[in-house]
């Protein structure tokens, strides 16, 4: 969903950061780093070794640039004609010996919004029992849940049931203030590799990356808007092959934007992260947005995130 920055001030200070990428800002900015549906996720790249080719250069760039983020898990991708792989599984054993937390994501990435809840239920409770033999052999539990879609349901009662689940399973919700469309980018990619065009794929590589500077710039003004500071952010990507390839100059990016990398407790420790939710629209939005909704925000409020270029929404979209 698109938020319009509501006051002039707000939009000036956007244009302000934007014009000036090349030069460190924000200094004391701190991110979260949540990544999600592990093992992997790609278009045309899925056999085991792209799988480990993946993990292998996803992991190896977090532990270079020292970040301590969590992924999140779809287990239903860790099985074969029913039967568990070893292969998927030995994935997220690369991430626990790196150090890294690993959460539920459910098992099926169902959409709450598309199915009936007492399915969508069954498939949390069943999104873990492998994450959590795997993280037992590190002496830790999973401790953070991820909706799928940001989809927190479509009336307060269903959110209800969903959270009742949620701490019976003792899970704590992993919000997002950042989101993006890096999924969009990661398919345009993929495509670009499978036809062996490695100039493209390197321009849609560096499109990306701008495009993801745009997007920390405006939801730091988004911070400032709705809570009237920065906030420690929560930043969602995807287990893609173009994060693989490109995490070291995403990474660069934050940097040079002030941004320390932190895990999750830290962030939520942040007392905006207690602010009142009571979304329940269709869209799958972030929290600031959320925030600003429950407030009764309106009106003028909700325009101007930066979009995706058309071409390659184009690439993206080709088969």
């Amino acid at each position: 969903m698109a938020i319009t920055l509501w006051c002039s001030a707000v939009a000036l200070a956007v244009s302000l950061t934007a014009a000036t990428p090349a030069q460190t800002v924000g200094a004391g900015r701190r991110v979260a780093v949540t990544i999600d549906d592990l093992p992997t996720v790609s278009r045309n790249f899925r056999t085991d070794a792209d799988h480990e080719r993946i993990t292998s250069r996803l992991v190896s760039a977090l532990e270079r640039h020292r970040v301590p983020a969590i992924g999140f898990v779809n287990e239903g991708k860790l099985y074969r004609d029913g039967a568990l792989h070893g292969a998927e599984v030995e994935l997220l054993r690369r991430w626990t010996r790196a150090g890294l937390e690993l959460g539920n994501h459910t098992y099926s990435h169902f959409d709450l919004h598309l199915v009936d809840v007492t399915t969508w239920l069954n498939d949390l409770v069943r999104g873990d029992s492998v994450t959590r033999a795997v993280l037992a052999a590190d002496g830790r539990v999973p401790r953070y849940f991820r909706h799928p879609f940001l989809h927190t349901g479509r009336t307060l009662g269903i959110r209800a049931a969903v959270d009742s689940v949620l701490v019976r399973q003792r899970y704590r919700v992993a919000p997002v203030t950042i989101d993006n469309s890096d999924y969009v980018f990661a398919a345009a990619y993929d495509n670009a590799l499978a036809r062996r065009d490695s100039a493209q794929a390197d321009r849609i590589a560096s499109e990306y990356v701008a495009y993801m500077e745009r997007v920390f710039v405006y939801y730091e003004a988004q911070s400032t808007a709705i809570v009237g500071r920065e906030i420690p952010q929560v930043l969602l990507i995807h287990a893609s092959l173009l994060n693989a390839d490109r995490f070291d100059a995403l990474a660069r990016m934050m940097m040079r934007r002030g941004y320390a990398f932190t895990n999750l407790d830290d962030v939520l420790a942040d007392s905006a992260y207690a602010s009142a939710d009571t979304f329940v629209g269709p869209g799958g939005i972030t929290w600031l947005h959320r925030w600003a909704l429950t407030r009764g925000v309106r009106g003028s409020v909700f325009a101007g995130e930066p979009e995706v270029p058309a071409d390659i929404t184009a690439a993206a979209e080709r088969r």
